[in-house]
C-alpha cells in the first residue's frame, strides 16, 4: 500500500473518531429517549415533559451560575449552599417578619451575592485556588443556615401566596426560559459576554487588550451566587417549604449539566450547552424514576455520569492540541 494511500486513510479513520467525539452527547441523548420511550410511551407525554422542564428550570439556573465562573476557568462548589442560605434567610422574614415578597426575594439574594463576590475577591485579587475559596465559602453558608433557622428549624407554613406563585404551575419555567434568553443574550453579544471568555481563554492576553480580569472574576462569582438564589427561592416554593441543606442537590447535578454542555458544544462553557445538559439530566432522572430504580441507584448512575462526562472533555481537550 502506497504512503498517500494509508494516509488518507488514516485521515479518514481520524475524522470518523473527532466526530463520533464531537456528536457523543447528543447520541447518547437520543438513544437515552428511544430506549425510555420504547420501556415506557408515556415518557414523552406531554404532562411527563411539562415534569421534565420543570425540575429543569430550577437546575438551569443555578447551573447557568456554575457556567459563569467556568466561563473564567474557575469552579463554584458553594452554589448549593448559597442557594439554601439564600431561602431560609428570604422566606425567614417573609414569615417571621412580615417582610413583602420581592423585598425578601432580594435581600436573601443580596446576601448570596455579597458571599460570592466574597469568593470572587479571594479568587481574583489574593490569588486562592477556586475549589479551596467556594468550599470554604460552602462550608460557611452551611453553618449560617443553622444560624438563621434556629439550628435548623425548616420553614414549612405562613408563606405568603405570592411566593407561592413563583413554584406554581408553569412559572418556574416561564422564569427558566427568559433567564435563558438574558444570560444567551449577555454572554454572546455583549462585551461582558467577551471579557468573561477572554479571562478564561486566556488571562495575559486579555489583561494586555484591557480586561480587568480580575473584576471579571469577581463579577463571575457573585452572578453564580445570585443565580444560585433565585434557583433556590425557586424551589423552596415549587416544594412548599425551606429546609437546611435545600439547595445541596444543586451542586454535583450542576458540574454535570455544565459539563455536559461543554463536551456538546465544542469544549466551551455555553449558556445553549448548559441549557441541553439540563435537559439531558432531567431526562435521565425522569427516566430513571419511571423505571422504578431507588434513590441509590439513581446517584450511583449519575456518578457514572459525571464520570464519563469528565473522560469525555479530557479526550476533547487532549483532541484540540
Amino acid at each position: 500500500m502506497s504512503v498517500p494511500i494509508a494516509k488518507a486513510q488514516q485521515n479518514r479513520r481520524v475524522s470518523f473518531y473527532d466526530l463520533t467525539l464531537k456528536y457523543v452527547v447528543f447520541l447518547l441523548f437520543a438513544l437515552m429517549v428511544l430506549i425510555y420511550t420504547l420501556l415506557s410511551p408515556s415518557f414523552l407525554s406531554g404532562s411527563n415533559l411539562l415534569l421534565i422542564l420543570g425540575q429543569a428550570s430550577m437546575l438551569g439556573i443555578a447551573s447557568y451560575g456554575m457556567t459563569i465562573v467556568m466561563m473564567t476557568k474557575g469552579i463554584d462548589l458553594s452554589i448549593g449552599s448559597l442557594a439554601g442560605l439564600a431561602a431560609l434567610v428570604g422566606v425567614g422574614l417573609m414569615v417571621h417578619s412580615g417582610t413583602p415578597v420581592l423585598l425578601g426575594i432580594l435581600l436573601g439574594v443580596a446576601v448570596a451575592a455579597c458571599m460570592g463576590m466574597f469568593s470572587g475577591l479571594l479568587v481574583s485579587r489574593a490569588g486562592v485556588a477556586p475549589f479551596v475559596v467556594t468550599l470554604s465559602t460552602m462550608f460557611l453558608a452551611q453553618g449560617f443556615q443553622y444560624m438563621v433557622s434556629d439550628g435548623g428549624q425548616s420553614i414549612g407554613y405562613g408563606f405568603p401566596l405570592a411566593y407561592l406563585k413563583l413554584g406554581s404551575d408553569i412559572t418556574p419555567i416561564i422564569l427558566f426560559l427568559i433567564i435563558t434568553g438574558i444570560l444567551y443574550f449577555v454572554t454572546e453579544f455583549t462585551v461582558l459576554g467577551r471579557n468573561l471568555k477572554a479571562t478564561g481563554a486566556n488571562p495575559s492576553a486579555a489583561e494586555l487588550s484591557g480586561v480587568n480580569v480580575r473584576n471579571y472574576i469577581t463579577v463571575a462569582y457573585a452572578l453564580s451566587a445570585a443565580l444560585a438564589a433565585i434557583a433556590g427561592f425557586t424551589l423552596g416554593a415549587r416544594q412548599g417549604y425551606v429546609e437546611v441543606a435545600l439547595g445541596d442537590s444543586f451542586l454535583m447535578d450542576a458540574l454535570i449539566t455544565t459539563l455536559l454542555g461543554q463536551v456538546a458544544f465544542g469544549g466551551r462553557p455555553l449558556i445553549l450547552g448548559t441549557a441541553f445538559g439540563v435537559i439531558f439530566l432531567c431526562s435521565f432522572e425522569t427516566g430513571i424514576s419511571m423505571m422504578g430504580a431507588p434513590v441509590t441507584t439513581l446517584n450511583i448512575l449519575k456518578g457514572f455520569l459525571l464520570l464519563l462526562t469528565l473522560l469525555l472533555s479530557s479526550l476533547q481537550s487532549a483532541r484540540a492540541k
